[in-house]
């Protein structure tokens, strides 16, 4: 009988390969720093490339006080008023109980918007009502100059009344600003 050692290495079969040698450390830490940078860099350049649009309807709202275009509808009556706006920007809009002095269309990101003067006392207001884009509920008050512009949700609406700063206690109330 011929007794076999069973922990003695088979000269047939060849020794398994040595495992791949580690990388230094100068390596991982340069693969880092190459990734962070690119990761970094992308970021900051879409925040600089792509400006923010919080607001958007706000600046167009101090614009639109600011110039003196074509209205749609010169003095319009309330009953008017109301018709062109649900037409223009959809059902049920929050309108103040103010004289109007016009209103016109506008496009503020690529959604359309009402702009309507009123007169509230000695001063001309600018009203922008637009369907909200955003679920939350929040307040803008911007000052531009002697102007300051006020904005709000009304329930589906996001309201903008941009008037004197000077006057700003009397007006808000006659619009219904918070």
């Amino acid at each position: 009988m011929k007794l076999v050692d069973t922990d003695l290495d088979d000269p047939e079969i060849p020794p398994p390969p040595p495992p791949p040698p580690r990388l230094d450390k100068r390596r991982v830490s340069v693969s880092f720093l190459l990734t962070a940078t690119v990761l970094i860099g992308t970021v900051a350049m879409i925040f600089t490339v792509f400006p923010q649009r919080h607001n958007e309807l706000v600046t167009s709202a101090i614009a639109a006080h600011k110039s003196t275009g074509e209205w749609d509808l010169d003095t319009p009556d309330a009953k008017t008023l109301r018709a062109w706006s649900t037409a223009a920007v959809g059902r049920d809009p929050p309108l103040p109980a103010l004289t109007a002095i016009g209103a016109r269309t506008i496009t503020v990101l690529h959604r359309p918007a009402a702009v309507i003067r009123f007169r509230a006392g000695a001063d001309q207001l600018t009203f922008v009502m637009q369907r909200a884009r955003d679920v939350q509920r929040r307040r803008v008050r911007r000052l531009d100059g002697d102007l300051v512009a006020l904005a709000w949700r009304h329930g589906p609406w996001t309201c903008v009344v941009v008037g004197p700063a000077a006057t700003l206690p009397v007006w808000r109330v006659a619009v219904g600003a918070p």
